[in-house]
């Protein structure tokens, strides 16, 4: 998986204490049992620490979705 799957597993884990073994590239947020405020506040995380604005994250989307869609706007971004 990418850097960016690794930052955004460390960040689960560390500051929204979900369990190490549920985070996995096809888990879905809503798996994870994260509500409304911990995806908005893991948003301003990604926002933070990757610099991708990500204002679609819904509890459907499973983790390796996320990893990929912000390492696009990444890539996207750097070709600007």
């Amino acid at each position: 998986m990418s850097s960016t799957f690794d930052l955004i597993r460390t960040c689960l884990i560390d500051e929204f204490e979900v369990a190490p073994g549920q985070v996995t590239p096809d888990a879905t947020l809503a798996s994870l049992a994260l509500d409304s405020l911990a995806l908005v506040e893991l948003s301003l995380v990604v926002e933070e620490r990757i610099g991708v604005t990500v204002a679609d994250i819904t509890p459907d989307r499973t983790l390796g979705e996320l990893a990929a869609h912000a390492d696009a706007t990444l890539a996207a971004e750097a070709l600007s």
